[in-house]
């Protein structure tokens, strides 16, 4: 008996000591392959972080060109600008068109210094400050080593009608020496013929070049116009007159001496934006990850070994025992008594478990058939779990079907229902496992889904599986049911194999997914892909736009009709009929909340939503969207004919409401009820207790809850919807309203 002791102590010490020189070694292999991972991909990893920041970069900048382009057009053909052109020189109406500047250059989010009106013929120039002649402009209050009065007359001739300019630093000349005006960036603003009046932007680089780009550490940013020149430069290094970046197109990445350049060419302005970053920003990390790597191993290494030696100093004696008792269980195991307290409570429990094992294996012999409908879901979800190791009749490599069975409760036939949805699904399921049973006693079907009843069907010697055998008799079974529910059926291909249980419940749920519009029960044996024409095209999308804006429903609605045909005739999938029609919902809906509409019968946009998913034929489509649409055009028609109020807050209000995505000044409010803008300030403040500000602040932050909450709409949508052009902004204001940003309001509502 000792010597069987002393060969049982030897073999624990040793199993103990190989199991944690293995763990040591596992460890060691894991951190020699996390290193050599990162070492690959750190590089990789990082050229990719900073191509993410160089395409937000480029989208900032082109949308605020664009945003640019449009305000500056604006101002040129406004009346007033025109009156100034044609006239004499008017002082009071250039104090005026001064008062204009100051209020339009609060808005921080345009990044303009000053905007200069720019009249050759008269040589005079107004600007935020007052009017001077061209020479006192730019020879001491905006003074630069390019921009002098001869270059703007040279570029008056050209015929051109927007024009971004090389930023470079301003200062003022005063008697006291120059002030900084920092980095500024000319724009022009022109008739292409008209060589006599123009407007110069002058852009706060700087500021934009802070806002738009996440910055990197040593990295140089620059931006190039369409014909190489240089417009802006950000950092200790510039890409200026380097011929390696003329003809790039698209987006990529180059590396010459020590230096990566990640550009990208703008699709829409033909701007070439890039960003320089030194090699050995990208080096470095790896170094620092080899030393951490090292000093992971080290220390490792050195807790894994005295680790293992402590535990197998520590359980050596215990665990010998423990192996004792359990191999006295096999008999009648005497007493025994140890000095460890738990090891005798450890001996006593064994005990009564040595009882009871006979209870617990009748108890699990019950339970087996419910183990294996988990088991199957988790096999054909291929959810891991110790359940799928359990043997079950497909894993016989007997030949085997998979037929699904999607169903959808009928709308308009629940209220003739007398039990409870979910007990319709249940009774359906019920049906099907006794018309599979009858036939083939070996079937199995479960209830997967609510809305899936999945059976596998296995192939009997003497009675091959032939798919129209099974299918024909179960739509007959069916198709009493039809009155009540939409049925798709999926029938897969005979398979042996249990290892491709998942790939072919994926194959017949493909199958299903190819549903077409109807009421009839579909069947899909195999994939049938269909050509599907373009819809909408850009003209149909630009037409369905235009009408939905000024409610034209007499054309808008038959167009709808007819994309809705043409994905009929295609022979399209269902889902991809309500992908179009959602589509066509979501425009409306961006409508109404544009122009403040009050549609009857659709107060909550959840209920358009609601009414869409009932739709599952062409008819029922058709109908919708003639009621929704109709409603839609007719909210818009009535808000065109609604009396205007005479009262000057009331006017102030419904002009908010009504506006909530323009502009929205105290002066353009006064000037529209031709009053001055302290008058209206005052008088509205006396008459609401609120400023005009706070006033239109509230109206669009609550505007934008209410789309959050019931609309699917994107936030920067949203965002422009109440008077924000980017969402940057809007996050702040959000923020700052509520306390909460508005993915984070979205998901709370």
């Amino acid at each position: 008996m000792n010597q069987v002791k002393t060969s049982y102590n030897t073999s624990l010490f040793f199993a103990l000591s190989t199991s944690f020189i293995g763990i040591i070694a596992l460890l060691m292999s894991f951190n020699l392959l996390t290193y050599m991972y990162f070492q690959q991909n750190v590089r990789t990893e990082l050229i990719r972080n900073t191509s993410l920041n160089l395409n937000s970069t480029v989208t900032h900048y082109e949308e605020h060109f664009q945003q640019l382009k449009i305000y500056l057009m604006n101002y040129l053909i406004r009346s007033d600008t025109q009156t100034l052109t044609e006239s004499p020189v008017n002082y009071v109406m250039f104090r005026q068109v001064q008062s204009d500047l100051q209020s339009a250059l609060n808005n921080p989010i345009l990044y303009i210094s000053n905007i200069i009106y720019y009249f050759r013929d008269k040589d005079l120039l107004i600007d935020k400050n007052g009017t001077r002649n061209p020479r006192t402009m730019f020879s001491k209050l905006y003074v630069s080593s390019t921009y002098q009065p001869p270059f703007w007359n040279e570029e008056m001739d050209k015929r051109q009608s927007f024009h971004i300019y090389t930023g470079e630093p301003f200062h003022e000349q005063t008697a006291f020496g120059r002030m900084p005006l920092g980095n500024l960036m000319p724009v022009l603003a022109k008739k292409e013929y008209d060589n006599q009046f123009a407007f110069i932007a002058l852009l706060d680089a700087s500021s934009m070049f802070a806002e738009f780009h996440q910055p990197i550490e040593n990295e140089s940013f620059s931006i190039f116009d369409p014909q190489g020149r240089l417009v802006f430069t950000a950092g200790d290094r510039s890409a200026e007159n380097n011929s390696k970046f003329s003809g790039l197109t698209g987006q990529g990445s180059m590396e010459f001496g020590d230096s990566l350049y990640l550009y990208k060419r703008a699709k829409e302005s033909g701007y070439l934006y890039v960003d320089m970053i030194p090699i050995r920003h990208i080096t470095e990390p790896i170094k620092r990850l080899n030393f951490i790597f090292v000093t992971i191993v080290i220390i490792s290494l050195l807790l894994s070994l005295t680790l293992s030696f402590l535990v197998a100093r520590r359980f050596q004696n215990p665990l010998r025992g423990l192996v004792q008792a359990i191999e006295d269980l096999g008999g009648r195991p005497a007493p025994r008594q140890s000095r460890i307290k738990e090891f005798n409570v450890l001996f006593h429990k064994m005990q009564d478990l040595f009882h009871s094992h006979r209870h617990i294996h009748r108890d699990l012999d019950a339970k087996n058939s419910l183990l294996q409908h988990y088991a199957y879901i988790n096999r054909l979800k291929m959810i891991s779990a110790d359940v799928a190791n359990i043997r079950m009749a497909i894993d016989s490599d007997k030949p085997y079907r998979l037929i699904l069975l999607h169903l959808v409760l009928k709308e308009q036939s629940q209220a003739d229902i007398v039990i409870e949805p979910h007990r319709a699904y249940a009774l359906i399921k019920e049906i099907i496992q006794l018309h599979f049973s009858a036939s083939y006693p070996e079937s199995l079907t479960f209830q997967i889904e609510q809305d899936r009843i999945l059976t596998v069907l296995f192939e009997q010697p003497e009675r091959p599986l032939l798919a129209d055998e099974v299918i024909k008799p179960l739509t007959a079974r069916l198709l009493p049911e039809t009155l009540y529910f939409y049925f798709t059926i999926g029938i897969s291909p005979m398979h042996k194999h249990a290892s491709q249980f998942a790939q072919t419940y994926e194959h017949v749920a493909e199958l299903v997914n190819q549903r077409r519009l109807g009421e009839h029960i579909q069947v899909f044996t195999e994939m049938t892909p269909t050509p599907l024409p373009l819809v909408p095209t850009l003209a149909q999308e630009q037409e369905l736009a235009t009408n939905l804006n000024v409610g034209n429903d007499t054309i808008f609605i038959p167009l709808v009709n007819r994309l809705l045909e043409q994905l009929d005739k295609a022979n399209a999938p269902a889902h991809q009929v309500r992908a179009l029609s959602r589509q066509i919902v979501e425009k409306a809906v961006k409508v109404i909340y544009a122009q403040n509409l009050s549609v009857a019968g659709y107060d909550n946009p959840k209920k358009v939503y609601e009414q869409l998913n009932q739709c599952y034929t062409l008819e029922q489509y058709k109908r919708f969207f003639q009621q929704f649409l109709s409603a839609h055009a007719q909210s818009i028609r009535s808000k065109k004919n609604e009396a205007e109020s005479d009262y000057m807050v009331t006017f102030v209000k419904d002009y908010i409401q009504s506006h909530l995505g323009g502009e929205l000044s105290l002066d353009l409010l006064a000037q529209k009820l031709n009053i001055t803008s302290s008058y209206l300030s005052t008088y509205f403040k006396e008459k609401t207790g609120v400023n005009l500000s706070e006033y239109t602040h509230v109206l669009r932050m609550e505007k934008a809850m209410e789309m959050l909450q019931n609309t699917d709409l994107k936030i920067q949508d949203i965002a422009s919807l109440v008077g924000y052009l980017t969402v940057a902004p809007f996050n702040r204001a959000f923020k700052r309203h509520t306390g909460t940003t508005p993915t984070e309001f979205r998901r709370q509502h």
